[in-house]
């Protein structure tokens, strides 16, 4: 338990020292500049296998879900510029060169961060860290167009098997709810493993990112809901007028990123506590 509350506390300072707030604000802006190229090219690797319309449905959907109606059609509007009504071949091609001139912004950006936070001094020349910053974004966007293939086969599977468990066991609605919550848990979980393990110029283990990974994934599922009910009540949106949905976005966008930095921190703490950095300074 001291051990637990030791790595609190470093997390904590962390994300205070390390300057959080702006870094998430930063963070922010390029993801609002960079969601069309990247939702894009996250349909387009996704549609390979369900085709265009199903993968842009189950972001719409997931987006309303977690952003609510209006702002989840912002993004989808953005989305909608971005590809230009194409599909397949076309929309991965204009994706791919859209991504690497600017969605990238965001990725260089978290790398920054988390370079901070492990007090890591990136190597190389600034070319060769240029390249290495636009494959681990194209990287990492894949793995998400991968991650959208798997959640969607996963629904596809739950929902043919609702019916026959609602039948078969009490509570059954319940059941598949519950699933459904811990297959996006299990998923975001992943994704949070990967980037903390992939963007920081320093030389991480895997089990070092699994744990903050799960952690982070367990803050991001309550936060979500809380930054929901927060925005929801709060008239700092609405204050904007006609700009409203794109500020509750950008809003959502920022808390989320400061529970990605916070995750970042704790995970940076249990790697000096008990992982591979154990007795490493990182100054």
């Amino acid at each position: 338990m001291l051990e637990v509350w030791r790595m609190v506390k470093a997390s904590v300072a962390g994300f205070i020292a390390d300057s959080a707030l702006s870094h998430g604000a930063a963070m922010a802006f390029f993801a609002v500049t960079s969601l069309g190229p990247v939702l894009l090219l996250v349909v387009a690797v996704a549609g390979l296998v369900f085709g265009h319309d199903a993968a842009r449905d189950a972001i719409a959907g997931q987006l309303s879900g977690v952003m609510g109606t209006q702002s989840a059609e912002v993004l989808q509007t953005a989305l909608q510029s971005a590809s230009n009504q194409k599909s397949g071949i076309i929309a991965t091609v204009v994706g791919l060169i859209t991504l690497l001139l600017t969605a990238s912004g965001v990725f260089g950006e978290m790398q920054s961060a988390l370079n901070t936070i492990w007090r890591a001094k990136p190597e190389g020349s600034s070319i060769t860290r240029l390249i290495r910053a636009r494959t681990a974004s194209l990287g990492l966007v894949v793995a998400l167009g991968f991650l959208l293939i798997v959640s969607l086969a996963a629904s596809a599977a739950i929902s043919a098997l609702s019916a026959t468990i609602n039948q078969l066991l009490p509570f059954g609605s319940a059941i598949v709810e519950g699933v459904n919550i811990l297959i996006s848990f299990l998923l975001i979980a992943v994704l949070f493993a990967a980037i903390y393990k992939v963007l920081p110029d320093r030389d991480l283990q895997w089990r070092d990112v699994w744990f903050g990974a799960f952690v982070t994934s367990a803050l991001f599922t309550i936060g979500k809901s809380l930054i929901g009910l927060y925005i929801g009540s709060s008239a700092v949106a609405s204050s904007f007028g006609a700009a409203s949905a794109l500020i509750v976005v950008l809003l959502w966008i920022y808390y989320s990123s400061l529970i990605f930095l916070l995750g970042a921190e704790f995970t940076r703490a249990y790697s000096v506590e008990r992982g591979s950095q154990r007795g490493v300074e990182l100054s």
